[in-house]
């Protein structure tokens, strides 16, 4: 069970924040535009003038479906483009880095790393996951709310 539970925590997270970072580029012109300017990603595409009205009708559509693709619990990718298009720096996050390697293992090893050796997750360490889960959440919150 407290495999389970680490797994879905972690889980539910990774959602959360795909789902803020998304609602929030995708719903402001200015935030869009951060993006596609500081993300590699859209740094490197390119297209002829003769697409430029194409690309630019199309622009939310192709945001939305990049952002969708991304794998929000690689937290090297997401805490730069957090900082970057958000302005919201995670700061020391060296729990959620290891909540994400251990979820790993819960998911594709029901509990055990690559050694045989079982992870270790207690009751405790499932509240202090949800605790710093929840105090992250409530954070992100307030810093998009003083956005606005």
């Amino acid at each position: 069970l407290l495999v389970m539970l680490h797994a879905h925590i972690v889980s539910a997270f990774e959602h959360y924040l795909s789902s803020i970072f998304i609602s929030q580029v995708t719903n402001s012109d200015v935030l869009t535009r951060k993006l596609i300017e500081t993300d590699p990603e859209f740094r490197n595409r390119k297209f002829t003038m003769n697409e430029i009205y194409i690309q630019h009708d199309a622009i939310k559509k192709t945001v939305a479906a990049y952002l969708k693709n991304i794998i929000f619990h690689d937290i090297q990718k997401i805490k730069p483009m957090f900082l970057e298009v958000l302005s919201y720096d995670f700061k020391d996050i060296a729990w959620l880095f290891r909540s994400i390697l251990i979820r790993h293992d819960c998911v594709h090893r029901a509990g055990y790393d690559k050694q045989g050796e079982q992870v270790p997750i207690t009751s405790e360490s499932i509240t202090e996951l949800m605790l710093n889960c929840k105090n992250l959440a409530k954070d992100i919150d307030t810093h998009i709310s003083r956005m606005k």
